[in-house]
C-alpha cells in the first residue's frame, strides 16, 4: 500500500501491480510466485505465537503462494523491509485494499498472475461485487486464454467497461503487429508491449487503433537501454499516440 501512496505523491496518473490468488481464495498483491525474495528472514511474532518454527517459516517462503493460506500465513509476512526500513511492516495487501487507495481520476493496471479459470472467475466476481469501473481499473496479463476467459466472465456480469489487455514480449515489429490481431480475435480490449520503439512502431500503433484497441508499453531494466525509461523514448511514444506508458520513474516522466 505504501508504494501506491508514493506513486500519487510523485505525480503518477496510475499504478501497476500484480495480483495472485491464495489457496484460500483471496486475491492479494505480490509480484513473485513465492515470498522468498521479498519476505523478512525472521519469522513474524504473529506466526511464532501459533507454534510455527523459524525452520517451518523459512521453508514456506519457497512454496508457491497459490498453495499458501492468505489468512493463516501470507498476510503476516513483512514484504517491505527488504526494500528499505521505511517500508518495514508492509504486508501483502488484498486487492480490495489496494483499489481503495486508487484516487478519483487515477487508475490501476492490475496484472493477473494466477493462470487459471478459477482465478479469472473470482477476479471478475470481485470487480462486479466492488463496482470497480473501467476508468479506474484495467486488467493485464500474459496468459491469453486466462485473459480471454476473464473478459468473458466480465461480460457475463455486465462489466464490459473494464478493459482486459494482453501483455506480450514481442521481439520484432511483425510479432507485435500480429499480436494485435490475436488479441482482437480473443475478444480483448488492448495490447501491452515492452517499451522498444523499434518494435512498437507507428505502424503497430496504427494497427491497434484501427482495431479499436488500447496500446501501452512497459519499461524493462533487463532488456532495454536504460530500461526504456528515458525522455527520448517517452517522447517517441507520446508522439505516436500511445494509451499508457508504465514507468519506474513517475516523477521524472511527469517532468519530461
Amino acid at each position: 500500500l505504501a508504494s501506491i501512496g508514493l506513486a500519487w505523491k510523485l505525480g503518477a496518473q496510475g499504478v501497476e501491480f500484480d495480483v495472485q490468488r491464495s489457496r484460500d481464495g483471496e486475491l492479494f498483491l505480490l509480484h513473485d510466485g513465492t515470498l522468498r525474495r521479498t519476505a523478512g528472514r525472521r519469522c513474524p511474532e504473529a506466526l511464532l505465537s501459533t507454534g510455527m518454527s523459524q525452520e517451518e517459516y523459512s521453508k514456506l517462503l519457497d512454496v508457491d503462494v497459490s498453495e499458501l493460506s492468505y489468512r493463516d500465513f501470507i498476510r503476516h509476512v513483512d514484504v517491505g523491509a527488504w526494500k528499505d526500513e521505511a517500508f518495514a511492516g508492509q504486508r501483502p495487501c488484498l486487492l480490495a485494499e489496494a483499489m481503495a487507495q486508487v484516487l478519483s481520476g487515477r487508475f490501476a493496471l492490475c496484472e493477473v498472475k494466477s493462470g487459471d479459470a478459477a482465478a479469472a472467475q473470482e477476479l471478475a466476481a470481485a470487480v462486479a461485487a466492488w463496482g470497480w469501473s473501467g476508468d479506474r481499473l484495467a486488467l493485464i496479463g500474459f496468459d491469453l486464454e486466462v485473459m480471454a476467459e476473464l473478459k468473458k466472465q466480465l461480460v457475463a456480469r455486465s462489466r464490459v467497461d473494464v478493459p482486459v489487455i494482453s501483455l506480450k514480449e514481442a521481439l520484432t515489429e511483425e510479432a507485435a503487429r500480429q499480436h494485435v490481431s490475436v488479441a482482437k480475435r480473443a475478444g480483448l480490449d488492448g495490447v501491452d508491449y515492452e517499451a522498444n520503439a523499434a518494435v512498437v512502431t507507428r505502424e503497430v500503433l496504427a494497427a491497434a487503433k484501427s482495431q479499436g484497441l488500447y496500446i501501452g508499453v512497459w519499461v524493462d531494466q533487463d532488456n532495454l537501454p536504460d530500461g526504456g525509461d528515458t525522455a527520448q523514448n517517452l517522447s517517441a511514444f507520446d508522439e505516436r499516440g500511445l494509451t499508457f506508458f508504465t514507468s519506474d520513474l513517475p516523477a521524472e516522466v511527469c517532468g519530461w
